[in-house]
């Protein structure tokens, strides 16, 4: 409720300080919703409320709404967000008998546009006419495989990044340069503002007589976002492969206080809660979910932050740099990465029976990044007694010369405490499910630890489970004996 209030005091203060004249927002009941019968006459009646409120230039206000039951129609478009979505704690049950479908969408086009590979890595765009004056979000896409077939599948992976300009200057740099040979930039272009976005305040339930998925949340090419005081309820069901939340060509993008119960999805078959893919700047914070797949599919994300979350998995699963994850907890399962650049850097932050760090092998891209944990606590037992799962190493080559080579990470432990379980009497590391790698792994020079604690007996920390070559590696505790007595 204060967050609730807090926006509509930025709203309206933001209003009156720029002069901006006040308009009177429209209600659901004036188009029907009173009057409705049916669950998909009451859909018709949001549909078009927030169409006519995107044509007049105003809000929906939903005060006075607590719960309103609904159905998707086989003729359904998506609702359309306007900049201001403060939903006043409506309940809203979902029923789903028509098609696969978003239910919300804030989004809009761009346009294609010539810019040079020196421009992009430059972030220098003042000569070209469409980005000299304003701001821009330009959404980057290498038509070349960064990875030509992920290993077990039937696609490889394209490789995007999202620049924010502003009066011809960039805010950001990609994750990796565009200007190689091999790189086959495809680019476009969209407006923004400083305007802030705001999705708030609506638990959405999906009924467990639907038989087709109802994607809640549709988030595309907007910079300024933030999706807050959301609740996503999903009930047992043979659907799987969730996108709850999707959140893509963005930047600068918050959610908080989001609670998802349980996906789409089963232990064997993906289905997220959050998916995203080419974000720059994303703020998660006091997301609770759990499900019994992982949570998060992103792709393509630089500059993450997660703070005081309670989630089973984080993941980029290919191409990011620079994420920090602060005072969250994870539990059974693992975070997953790979062709990760810059600092992983985790603080505060509790594993529970929990793998910290999984380079996914199937995308064969061993990049160079660094790992820190800082004051973490890490509850291990012998199925889970490691940091990072490197998984299969072997003399497969990536066709891209970025992702050609195998790199492992330096990891770093500061003020850390490790509690035993199940007997355990090994920390590796490093774990390898197979090493076929005849040559020398690049990156890793060091592995620094500095007043680690460990409870419930003593362990013997080592590099990893199986031999692997590596250059000089510093590992001041290598083979050493820590703990306390049981």
């Amino acid at each position: 409720m204060l967050k609730k209030i807090l926006i509509i005091i930025f709203t309206t203060t933001f209003s009156i300080a720029y002069g901006q004249e006040q308009k009177t927002p429209i209600s659901p009941c004036s188009f029907g919703m009173e009057e409705a019968k049916t669950d998909i006459e009451r859909f018709y009646a949001l549909y078009n409320t927030h169409v006519a409120a995107i044509e007049q230039g105003v809000d929906v206000d939903y005060d006075g709404i607590d719960r309103l039951n609904i159905e998707i129609p086989a003729d359904a478009k998506p609702i359309p967000l306007t900049s201001y979505n403060i939903f006043h704690s409506l309940v809203l049950n979902v029923r789903n008998n028509s098609k696969n479908f978003y239910l919300f969408r804030l989004s809009q086009p761009t346009d294609s546009i010539d810019v040079s590979k020196e421009q992009i890595d430059g972030g220098d765009f003042g000569t070209v006419k469409e980005l000299r004056t304003g701001k821009f979000l330009v959404v980057l896409q290498d038509n070349r495989l960064w990875v030509d077939q992920r290993q077990g599948y039937k696609y490889g992976h394209t490789r995007k990044d999202i620049l924010l300009i502003e009066d011809g200057k960039a805010a950001n740099q990609p994750i990796m340069p565009y200007n190689t040979p091999e790189t086959q930039p495809a680019v476009s272009y969209c407006p923004v503002t400083d305007d802030f976005k705001v999705i708030s305040d609506i638990v959405i339930n999906r009924t467990p007589d639907s038989k087709f998925k109802t994607y809640c949340f549709d988030v595309k090419n907007q910079y300024n976002v933030e999706l807050c005081d959301i609740i996503i309820n999903t009930p047992k069901s043979e659907l799987v492969a969730d996108n709850a939340i999707r959140i893509t060509n963005c930047a600068d993008v918050t959610l908080e206080y989001v609670k998802i119960n349980e996906t789409y999805s089963r232990k064997d078959y993906y289905g997220y809660g959050i998916l995203m893919d080419n974000v720059w700047d994303s703020k998660i914070r006091n997301l609770t979910s759990h499900s019994d797949w992982g949570i998060f599919g992103t792709n393509n994300i630089s500059e993450a932050l997660l703070e005081n979350c309670n989630i089973n998995r984080y993941d980029i699963h290919c191409y990011g740099r620079n994420a920090t994850i602060r005072n969250c907890t994870f539990d059974n399962l693992y975070n997953q990465f790979s062709s990760m650049y810059g600092q992983l850097k985790f603080e505060r932050c509790i594993f529970n029976k929990h793998i910290p760090v999984l380079i996914e092998s199937t995308y064969n891209a061993y990049t160079p990044f660094d790992i820190e944990f800082d004051r973490c606590v890490f509850n291990i037992n012998g199925r889970c007694n490691y940091l990072v799962d490197a998984r299969t190493l072997s003399d497969i080559r990536n066709s891209r010369p970025e992702v050609a080579d195998k790199n492992l990470p330096n990891i770093t432990l500061n003020n850390c405490i490790v509690n035993l379980f199940e007997n355990t009497n090994r920390l590796y590391m490093f774990h390898f499910t197979h090493v076929h790698y005849t040559d020398t792994v690049g990156y890793l020079e060091q592995i620094y630890i500095d007043n680690l604690k460990v409870h419930g007996g003593k362990v013997v920390l080592k590099v990893g489970n199986k031999d692997f070559k590596h250059n000089k590696l510093t590992f001041p505790m290598y083979n050493q004996e820590v703990g306390d007595k049981k």
